[in-house]
């Protein structure tokens, strides 16, 4: 459980960087930047945003591969790990924000629990 914070922070850390990877890119290239009154367009635009994210997730996840090593288990520091890691991380940190909430939450919680059984 220890180790499940950790993860989930360094998730924060590589969706807020890649989201301003993508908000970089939406700006240079104005199509994915303005919404599209025709629907078929605006169902293509979100696509390719939704893809670019994926990218970003990946490129910054393979790029901080040589710190993220040295936070996360032998499990995750594999290609395929780090792979998993950028995909997660093109998910928003809005998402990875209220997860790192909840299981802070769980944590004080187990903290709650441990004081009260050895008042016992």
């Amino acid at each position: 459980m220890e180790t499940l914070p950790t993860i989930v922070t360094l998730l924060i850390a590589l969706s807020v960087a890649s989201e301003r990877l993508v908000e970089i890119i939406k700006g240079v290239i104005p199509f994915l930047n303005q919404q599209n009154q025709n629907a078929t367009q605006e169902g293509w635009r979100r696509a390719a945003v939704q893809a670019m994210a994926v990218v970003a997730g990946i490129v910054t996840a393979l790029l901080a591969r040589s710190a993220i090593t040295d936070v996360v288990p032998k499990a995750w520091q594999s290609t395929s790990g780090i792979l998993a890691l950028g995909l997660l991380a093109s998910g928003g940190s809005g998402l990875w924000n209220a997860v790192l909430g909840y299981l802070l939450q769980v944590k004080d919680l187990k903290k709650l629990d441990v004081k009260a059984r050895t008042k016992k």
